[in-house]
């Protein structure tokens, strides 16, 4: 099974918001990492044939999908950004529907909404009004009606949006679970939230592919270049050696953590620490969103 992407391009007007990408996709799960603007959405909705490319193909098994639409829309699952759900539907209702509009048998439709309602863990919601359900859930039901079909190519916007950290680690498990023989595709601002399930990371910018490589393999790659240091001072005078990537307390102290300019120059006291999935971002997305001292205040 193979999800590829040929010189693949999209433009509004004179934006170019998806430049000549190219990219093969064989089953697996791949983080989609980039700041808004990336073109992740626009990405996805390529694949997902909600919009048309301006050039370029995406291609299934070898074939254009435009030329088995129907054949293809079959072996996908789609969980957008924002909800697509109907408050007044009861969780049951809602995934019947959706079994309907995906053309399944009815059969199929009871068989994979039992199954999925157990799964979610929303089995004793089914008669529940949707709108009465917590973000949560209905994050969950979105998570369930996109595997519905049981689709061979899963395509995840923003999945984890607006939940706590709970409940973002059980959709991320839930996502692991269902991850064998499928081609996954999750786009996310929540760098945690593939660090540990991801078998590759995909880093957009700008609408271009920069990276393309598993996690270790980007987090090698900043070797010597991420150091922390037990810091009370104003931190404007760190501001010479690098970028700060986080503040965090261990114990009584409070240490900072810097992407640095010049490995060769460390601040005083410093020590090298290996990098994170999160110091990779801010590595390679440093000039596209700004982070302000005011934030890290001691």
């Amino acid at each position: 099974m193979l999800l590829e992407m040929k010189n693949l391009c999209k433009s509004y007007g004179e934006t170019i918001a998806l430049d000549r990408l190219n990219l093969q996709l064989t089953p697996g799960i791949y983080g989609l990492l980039g700041p808004n603007g990336a073109g992740k959405s626009t990405l996805m909705k390529l694949i997902c044939m909600l919009i048309q490319p301006t050039d370029g193909f995406v291609l299934f098994d070898g074939e254009d999908i435009r030329m088995h639409r129907s054949n293809f829309l079959d072996r996908l699952g789609y969980m957008p950004q924002h909800s697509c759900l109907y408050p007044d539907f009861t969780v049951q209702e809602y995934l019947y529907y959706v079994g309907a509009l995906k053309g399944m048998h009815k059969k199929d439709v009871t068989f994979r909404t039992e199954e999925l309602l157990l799964r979610t863990r929303l089995m004793d919601m089914k008669k529940d009004k949707i709108q009465t359900l917590s973000g949560g859930m209905q994050q969950r039901l979105m998570f369930a009606q996109a595997l519905l079909n049981d689709p061979e190519i899963l395509i995840l916007d923003e999945p984890t949006a607006g939940l706590d950290p709970q409940k973002r680690l059980e959709l991320r498990n839930l996502i692991a679970e269902y991850s064998k023989d499928k081609i996954i595709l999750l786009a996310t601002h929540i760098v945690s939230d593939i660090e540990l399930i991801a078998s590759q990371i995909l880093l957009l910018k700008k609408g271009k592919l920069i990276k393309a490589d598993p996690p270790g393999a980007l987090t090698g790659q900043l070797t010597s270049k991420v150091c922390e240091i037990n810091f009370s001072r104003p931190l404007k005078e760190l501001e010479p050696y690098g970028r700060i990537s986080s503040i965090y307390r261990r114990k009584e102290d409070i240490f900072v953590r810097l992407i640095l300019n010049d490995p060769a120059i460390l601040p005083p006291q410093a020590s090298f620490v290996y990098p994170t999935l999160e110091d990779v971002y801010l590595y390679y997305f440093n000039d596209e969103e700004e982070v302000s001292h005011e934030h890290f205040s001691l």
